[in-house]
């Protein structure tokens, strides 16, 4: 059991000298389970409804969404409207990536082609200069001594 749970330690107290000033300042650590004026209080109930009205039961049945109503001389646009347009955009764009993946040519220049492309272009580019300066030779140095090993060709 470590000295912070203990119920035996409420608090622990020592001095503190900071480097800014000469007089020591006392510091007060205490355990979150120890009873005294620094827990937090307890929040406050919520107030009671003072008229409960019964619920208003209608027979009818419900009518289609209204997009806009009128409200104070205000156009205000109904939550279940926006559903019903949000899920008319997800199944749109459903649609359109799976017309993107099914058309188009796997190989050429294309945008997806261009961009791994650029990435890989990239990434050889920071190996060739993490190379250079790890070794001290520079890019075509290190093209040299890559060809030589490889048997391709001798440039001695």
């Amino acid at each position: 059991m470590s000295v912070a749970s203990s119920y035996t330690f409420p608090c622990i107290k020592f001095q503190n000298y900071p480097s800014y000033s000469t007089n020591p300042t006392l510091l007060t650590i205490r355990n979150s389970q120890a009873e005294g004026p620094i827990r937090r209080p307890i929040a406050p109930s919520p107030p009671k409804p003072s008229n409960i009205s019964p619920p208003i039961i209608t027979t009818t049945a419900p009518t289609k969404p209204v997009a806009v109503t009128t409200s104070e001389g205000k156009n205000v646009i109904t939550l279940e409207f926006q559903r019903q347009k949000a899920k008319e955009l997800q199944g749109y764009f459903r649609q359109k990536k799976l017309e993107e993946a099914n058309q188009g040519p796997f190989f050429g220049f294309i945008a997806k082609n261009e961009i791994s492309n650029g990435r890989w272009a990239m990434f050889g580019f920071a190996v060739g200069m993490l190379t250079e300066y790890a070794t001290g030779s520079d890019f075509v140095d290190q093209l040299r001594i890559l060809l030589s090993n490889f048997g391709i060709l001798d440039f001695e």
